[in-house]
């Protein structure tokens, strides 16, 4: 399923309305509420990296404990949690920077395998906005620039309620978060757990949801 879901309140709303439709909407827009995971990471880690095999757990255990697992829709470390979620049945989301299917493949060179794509033709550092607000909890692969970019918005702009993940080992601004929370003078917002363990990591994240 495809949506574009563009920047204004009213096309907002839009998107709630039609993907209320969409029996696996339902579930997602039930009072009964699914967890929902954004996995951040590098767009170009390779296929046979640690770092790929850990993400794509990270994704199966998202689907196995019933989340709902969000990713940007690009390659590489995301899509590789996609996958994972895939492959335990669970419903995966990309939220694209792209403004159409085509954009979305051909500028960008983004994969089309997510359950749903929501295409907000707002690039990728306004989509980084969307897509972090948009999760409970935001899980954090490796990464470079992008992901810093993205783990900014979930420590400022996450509540308490919400939960950060770092998925320790896997390089990039993972190696840094200590530093950068030293730098910036204050904790985050947001819960932070930090394992090596992508199934660990999921289970401590699902304790503090539940309890919020």
């Amino acid at each position: 399923m495809e949506v574009n879901i563009g920047v204004t309140d009213r096309n907002v709303v839009s998107i709630f309305t039609r993907l209320g439709h969409c029996p696996a909407w339902r579930c997602l827009l039930d009072v009964k509420r699914k967890f929902k995971f954004a996995v951040l990471g590098s767009a170009s880690c390779s296929e046979d990296s640690p770092e790929t095999e850990k993400a794509y757990r990270i994704g199966h255990e998202v689907a196995i404990h019933g989340g709902v697992l969000f990713t940007g829709g690009c390659p590489g470390l995301p899509q590789a949690a996609a996958r994972g979620a895939a492959a335990a049945g669970g419903l995966t989301i990309a939220v694209s920077p792209a403004m159409n299917r085509e954009e979305h493949g051909a500028t960008y060179h983004y994969p089309l395998e997510s359950d749903v794509i929501l295409f907000t033709g707002m690039g990728t550092r306004a989509r980084n906005v969307v897509l972090v607000r948009s999760a409970d909890a935001c899980v954090f692969i490796g990464g470079g620039m992008g992901t810093l970019n993205e783990f900014t918005v979930a420590f400022d702009e996450l509540t308490s309620k919400c939960a950060i993940g770092i998925l320790a080992g896997t390089g990039g601004v993972t190696n840094e978060v200590d530093r950068l929370i030293a730098l910036a003078g204050r904790p985050p917002r947001p819960h932070l757990v930090d394992d090596s363990d992508p199934a660990g990591l999921i289970r401590s994240l699902l304790d503090h949801l539940r309890k919020t």
